[in-house]
């Protein structure tokens, strides 16, 4: 029942509930110890368009395509959680904004180059992301703060014509 109520049920990683909640508590342990934390927000690109011409069937596909690289390039103790539809995050403990930014540079190329889901007819959809990053180190002392940096700078890398990687 716990696993249930703490697990996004398409993708198995952190549900949004789970993810604040980790994310509060590595912001507390960051402070404690002054150590770094940052947060990296990912959002597929043009995900409505995928829907709309695809189904959603291969849009769940897409989803899960995306979390799978997420988890292939995050450390095994870093949590990647879903906030809600094709939105995720990933809370990387002990990283510093540049690292972190360097992370998600390799994860936006990986989803660009590599990441390609049939559709129901055969097709094979390809898509890419869009990321923001922030951490600590920009200003913010709670996890709140960091996931909305964090949010502001994926939003500039939409306006910025997405398929790119923005710090805050």
């Amino acid at each position: 029942m716990k696993k249930l109520a703490i697990t996004d049920p398409l993708t198995g990683v952190a549900n949004r509930r789970q993810l604040i909640s980790t994310g509060e508590r590595e912001v507390v342990r960051a402070v404690r110890y002054q150590s770094p934390m940052s947060v990296l927000m990912v959002d597929i690109d043009r995900f409505k368009s995928i829907n709309d011409t695809w189904g959603h069937p291969t849009g769940d596909r897409a989803i899960k395509a995306l979390v799978n690289a997420m988890t292939a390039n995050v450390r095994d103790s870093d949590v990647v959680g879903r906030l809600g539809g094709e939105e995720f995050a990933a809370v990387l403990s002990e990283t510093d904004t540049k690292s972190a930014f360097d992370v998600a540079e390799r994860l936006r190329e990986v989803i660009e180059r590599s990441v390609v889901v049939p559709s129901d007819d055969g097709a094979e959809v390809r898509f890419t992301v869009s990321i923001g990053v922030a951490g600590l180190n920009n200003g913010a002392s709670s996890f709140e703060e960091v996931l909305g940096c964090a949010d502001q700078a994926l939003y500039a890398a939409k306006r910025g014509g997405r398929n790119q990687v923005v710090g805050a």
